[in-house]
């Protein structure tokens, strides 16, 4: 569905289009500007204000060129949440596991992942696109 003003001006569009770039050196930003307002009390109860987002968007536009809206920001916030959760479920609670420097990946043979992504669906995608 798109809402035009006019024929030329699109106002706002729920089609999806491309997926956003996140690379390093975008996702660096992100943390740096989250870590900002955190400090400046933009998010008092683990949740950021309206000053907050509204402090996060112009930032990040200004920093690194690239305008995202706030849901972008925050379905990468949550995805990051979400990754960071599965690492420290690894670091913390797999044993027998190591730590490949030169890939910087974990190291383990190929048994325990099929045993462990039987058990844990969701990490299935994230090994098979990220470390297989």
């Amino acid at each position: 569905m798109v809402i035009r003003k006019s024929k030329k001006i699109v106002l706002f569009d729920l089609r999806m289009g491309d997926k956003a770039d996140w690379s390093n050196f975008f996702l660096k930003h992100l943390i740096d500007i989250c870590k900002g307002e955190i400090e400046v009390g933009n998010r008092p109860l683990g949740l950021f204000t309206s000053t907050g987002w509204k402090n996060l968007v112009s930032k990040f536009a200004e920093r690194t060129g690239d305008e995202r809206t706030k849901i972008q920001l925050k379905n990468k916030l949550d995805n990051i949440k979400k990754e960071y959760g599965w690492f420290m479920e690894f670091k913390n609670y797999a044993a027998g596991l190591g730590w490949d420097a030169a890939k910087g990946t974990v190291d383990c043979p190929r048994e325990w992942w099929t045993e462990h992504l039987a058990v844990r669906t969701e990490l299935s995608l994230l090994i098979f696109f990220f470390i297989l």
